[in-house]
């Protein structure tokens, strides 16, 4: 019976979650998540009444964390963790060799965002599971932004989108000689100004749209 209510529970926050993102609404997100670091504890409190926590490893150091809406995260040397309302534990994603260092972590209220210098991942607060694209070689990275809906990472060669409720990132190729010169995020949509083109994604999950500038 205890098992069942869980379970029902569970359903109603990811059908809320998913209502809210469909509807692109603009209103302001209560941040759901109270984070804390103690005594080798990551600790998350779920709307001021349910505590999950989970042990560090000895000497494994804490180098960021964040939360918002719905979500709520650290980085650590060796492990990305993120949370959600309808979890009832940590998930954990390790860190490749020598990742930590030369990681950029960033949060909205529905997509958590970790980019290093070999790979982007994401993790949406409606499948609450993590979601992975390598990045090119060699490649430096430009930019790595979240807001609400949608998630947006550039290197030199490529412009990645990532949307709340998706499956995969979205990727559209930077031609030689294309350089970066802005980049704007809204809710639900990011817009991306090289030296050549206009580049939009949106939260929809569509391919990214190209506008020639000249």
């Amino acid at each position: 019976m205890l098992r069942c209510r869980k379970f029902l529970i569970r359903i109603i926050c990811l059908s809320i979650i998913a209502s809210t993102i469909c509807s692109y609404a603009e209103e302001e997100i209560e941040d759901l998540i109270d984070i804390a670091e103690s005594n080798g504890k990551i600790i998350a409190i779920l709307e001021g009444r349910k505590t999950i926590t989970f042990d560090l490893r000895p000497n494994e150091k804490v180098l960021w964390s964040g939360a918002n809406g719905y979500l709520g995260a650290f980085l650590t040397d060796s492990r990305f963790f993120v949370i959600s309302i309808s979890l009832d534990a940590w998930q954990a994603l390790p860190l490749r060799i020598d990742e930590s260092g030369k990681s950029v972590a960033s949060l909205s209220a529905y997509i958590a965002l970790l980019v290093t210098k070999d790979r982007a991942v994401g993790f949406d607060a409606t499948s609450n599971r993590f979601i992975e694209t390598q990045l090119p070689m060699h490649d430096e990275l430009l930019a790595a932004e979240t807001e609400k809906y949608v998630a947006v990472v550039i290197t030199s060669s490529r412009a990645f989108g990532l949307a709340a409720e998706s499956s995969a990132f979205t990727e559209i190729h930077l031609r030689v000689g294309e350089t970066l010169e802005a980049i704007k995020l809204t809710s639900s949509k990011a817009t991306v100004r090289t030296s050549d083109r206009l580049l939009t994604f949106e939260a929809s999950g569509s391919p990214w749209n190209e506008h020639r500038l000249y």
